[in-house]
């Protein structure tokens, strides 16, 4: 691919602020053919959500409160990722353009390659696991990290990337989350029937694995992702900033994925790392 990708190196955000970007993005790529890359954190721990998912059933809301969570609703499908202690990407493109013209499975196998020259240049060892439409739904969970996609990355033996996808007649949207830290203990904690064993030994992050030290800054790990990227894809990466038409109309779309839960007080006493939470043998 030969074509310039705009590259959004954006700085920690709220809720409403990161969803409606991403949306955008998509807008963009549907209506005007744009390519785009966006990597950035949160502010706060916030769970993001499905767009279909069912958050009463699934997810203790007064937990979420007492823990200080909002939870915000994606414009893709997918389950429930926690975020605050991760680094997330978004990618935007067209579906014309290769080799991201085979439809949703092909795109999440093509990423997937993206993400595993990233873990091999961090010193990780991933495998790639491919799952069944059957065996997905067989073993689905309310969490991310607990359910398996069609291409699942493994370190370890336990799952360290989720992802969810948007596809619409020209573009396609996909982001997901790389944890940083361990999210088990807190994810447990916010879902009414999680396991916190089970969680811990489903799910792992770059701390667990060796990559970060706890605390650890992402600036590394954002640059061997863009690297990852543009070798892998051949991707023509140039940073782009956010022109004011653009902020403006992110702006207007944040009211569309405004927090469903409302903050406490607590959440400016937990701080972003979800490890910061006494691990729990069940959830609340």
């Amino acid at each position: 691919m030969n074509r310039p990708w705009e590259l959004h190196l954006d700085a920690a955000a709220d809720p409403a602020y990161n969803m409606a970007k991403d949306a955008y993005l998509l807008q963009r790529a549907q209506a005007e053919g744009t390519a785009s890359l966006r990597l950035y954190g949160w502010e706060r721990l916030t769970l993001s959500v499905g767009r279909s998912q069912r958050v009463e059933r699934e997810v203790d809301l007064a937990a979420c409160r007492r823990a200080g969570v909002p939870l915000v609703r994606r414009i893709t499908g997918g389950r429930a990722v926690l975020h605050g202690s991760d680094l997330t990407y978004a990618v935007a493109a067209p579906t014309a353009l290769p080799p991201f013209d085979g439809g949703i499975l092909p795109i999440y196998r093509t990423l997937s390659g993206v993400f595993v020259a990233l873990l091999r240049e961090l010193g990780c060892e991933p495998e790639v696991k491919a799952y069944t439409g059957r065996q997905r739904v067989a073993l689905a969970d309310p969490i991310c990290f607990a359910t398996p996609s069609a291409f699942e990355i493994l370190v370890g033996g336990r799952k360290l990337l989720g992802s969810a996808q948007r596809l619409l007649p020209k573009a396609f949207l996909q982001h997901g989350s790389l944890p940083l830290a361990p999210q088990w203990a807190l994810l447990a904690r916010l879902f009414r029937h999680a396991d916190a064993r089970a969680l811990r030994d489903q799910m792992t992050d770059l701390q667990t694995v060796g990559v970060l030290p706890a605390g650890g800054d992402d600036a590394a790990v954002r640059e061997a992702l863009v690297r990852a990227f543009g070798a892998v894809l051949g991707m023509d990466l140039r940073p782009a900033a956010w022109r004011a038409e653009d902020e403006a109309a992110v702006r207007a779309l944040r009211a569309d994925y405004a927090p469903e839960a409302p903050p406490s007080p607590v959440a400016a006493r937990d701080g972003r790392n979800g490890s910061d939470h006494a691990p729990a043998s069940r959830p609340e």
